[in-house]
């Protein structure tokens, strides 16, 4: 089980934000009594402690997602920091398996002659099954320990592997809509 995890987060971080496949926007929060102008400095939370270790694969498209989170809040004005910062960001990947469906039509039912009680409805047919993963960017108050935006990003995943401007460009879109910027 844990395997199959790890296997799936690679998928997710690896087709997940690629410039040719669409991707949406499902979650963009944020907390309205923040103070952004004081924020100067941001820092990543550590996962290298978690329980299961992801595969080296993980780790390196975790890697291109921070550096390009990095580069969004560098130039708004914040800066990297590891001595009491201001912010905490914190990235989060789920990966879910979902049934494409299909609505069949009165063209579809059957010729059928015989007993009258007989009767057609229309109802969903799956058609094919797909991944779809979801990325959740948290950046947190250090000082509150509080949650200060909240945007999560899914996306239909596909075996190819990105590279770090197409990671680049996607997460660019994604801080089109960040709330702060430093004063």
């Amino acid at each position: 089980m844990k395997q199959a995890i790890n296997i799936v987060a690679v998928l997710l971080l690896t087709g997940l934000l690629a410039a040719c496949s669409p991707y949406r926007v499902i979650r963009n929060q944020a907390d309205k009594g923040a103070t952004w102008s004081s924020y100067r400095t941001f820092a990543f939370i550590d996962t290298t402690g978690i329980a299961r270790v992801p595969r080296p694969t993980y780790g390196a498209a975790l890697e291109q997602i921070k550096q390009a989170v990095q580069a969004q809040l560098q130039s708004r004005g914040y800066q990297l920091s590891t001595d009491n910062p201001d912010l905490l960001v914190n990235l989060g990947a789920v990966v879910q398996e979902k049934t494409q469906t299909r609505q069949t039509t009165i063209r579809e039912a059957p010729v059928y002659m015989g007993q009258r009680r007989y009767s057609w409805r229309s109802q969903e047919v799956p058609v094919s099954t797909y991944e779809e993963g979801t990325v959740n960017l948290h950046i947190i108050d250090a000082q509150r320990n509080a949650l200060v935006w909240d945007v999560a990003v899914s996306s239909v995943l596909t075996r190819r592997s990105l590279s770090a401007e197409q990671i680049g460009q996607a997460v660019a879109k994604v801080f089109g809509k960040f709330p702060g910027k430093a004063g």
